[in-house]
């Protein structure tokens, strides 16, 4: 056999399995998603909004974590959706990136966050759902669009918006309220 096409079997065999291994361990493609009933959700995020393509918004986040790291201040990513990506066209789509800060954030913290266009945006769930998976961001949004489709058919009334926390262990949980 020619020593060329056994190189081209040699590595085609191993690129196949090798893609399919670094989308499950790296990307989450083949992970799954956990639902488990939330009964309140409170916070306050310091970022900014956006307006159209949802996989657009981490733009907004790294902004934020860049002013609050070099001020010293902590961040807990979080990206919140306003709208139902199922039935609302991309243009008129709105969302928002930041951080989570604590509730004793410093004041000259606060003003330098408000003077880069940063603001705060309260968020309030009572009660409705937790999903969690292991999926990089985009990859993860994909799959709880899927799980928050079933839950509507399920009867189960969605009340927006979508708030994504992303955790540094590669954990995406995705918070909804419902009626």
């Amino acid at each position: 056999m020619n020593k060329k096409f056994l190189l081209i079997i040699v590595a085609f065999t191993l690129t196949v399995p090798g893609f399919f291994i670094f989308s499950y361990w790296h990307l989450g493609v083949f992970s799954s998603v956990d639902v488990a009933p939330l009964t309140r959700y409170q916070a306050v995020l310091f970022g900014g909004r956006h307006q159209g393509d949802y996989n657009k918004t981490g733009g907004e986040v790294v902004k934020t974590k860049k002013l609050l790291k070099s001020l010293g201040a902590e961040c807990e990513p979080v990206l919140v959706y306003f709208e139902n990506a199922m039935n609302t066209a991309k243009p008129n789509l709105r969302s928002a990136g930041g951080c989570i800060v604590g509730t004793n954030l410093p004041a000259s913290v606060q003003s330098a966050l408000k003077k880069d266009g940063r603001e705060a945006i309260t968020l309030d769930i009572k009660k409705g759902y937790r999903l969690t998976t292991y999926a990089q961001t985009a990859v993860a949004l994909r799959k709880v669009w899927t799980e928050l489709a079933r839950l509507a058919d399920k009867g189960n009334v969605l009340k927006f918006p979508l708030v994504q926390l992303v955790r540094e262990n590669g954990n995406s949980e995705f918070l909804i309220g419902v009626e």
